[in-house]
């Protein structure tokens, strides 16, 4: 099997355990990253996975330490952060891939839009036996737009080759609410999509 192939199936057994630990606790989650992007366009390689999940700040410190005893390595310092242009809270584990690490970034559901995302999340197959959330089209969308990183754009541009027939008005609604309509405008523009 090709390296990479190898890569992929790890970061697929991982973000099974991640699913399974989260799933266990009971916390709603759904991946948002390059998972979820595969699973809604042209499938391009990932090495770390990203998700959201209906979790509160006080409940961190329990779900990192089950994170551990599923071999994940914890943060070292400060595990919460806020990123992104809508400063989405959020913290990371790692886990071991040669002399390396590899992340796990998971988003706390504790604003209106991470909230929405969760009650839209579907159901997909990420692998053989490997069924689990992702967040919806539109709502990986959003979060591509809040990014906005050179990869989040060439994520956009291969999301709306495939997947043009979004629900526009939610799309917009959120872009506004989050400030990202320029962006959503400039990506829009540049896909040739005139919804």
């Amino acid at each position: 099997m090709s390296k990479h192939g190898n890569m992929a199936d790890e970061l697929l057994e991982k973000a099974r355990s991640l699913s399974g630990v989260l799933t266990a606790r009971g916390i709603t989650h759904a991946f948002i990253g390059g998972l979820a992007m595969n699973a809604w366009s042209i499938p391009a390689p990932t090495y770390d996975i990203d998700l959201c999940a209906a979790l509160d700040p006080a409940d961190v410190p329990g779900l990192i330490a089950d994170l551990d005893r599923a071999g994940f390595v914890p943060p070292p310092t400060a595990w919460l952060n806020s990123v992104g242009a809508a400063r989405f809270q959020e913290f990371s584990v790692h886990w071991p891939v040669g002399a390396g690490l590899r992340a796990a970034d998971i988003f706390l559901a504790t604003d209106g839009f991470q909230q929405s995302a969760l009650t839209r999340r579907r159901p997909v197959d990420l692998a053989e036996g490997f069924r689990t959330f992702v967040v919806s089209p539109e709502d990986l969308l959003i979060y591509k737009l809040v990014a906005w990183r050179p990869k989040d754009r060439a994520a956009i541009e291969r999301l709306l080759a495939v997947q043009s027939a979004l629900e526009w008005t939610y799309v917009r609604e959120w872009a506004g609410r989050l400030g990202v309509t320029p962006r959503l405008e400039e990506a829009l523009k540049e896909s040739g999509l005139r919804p």
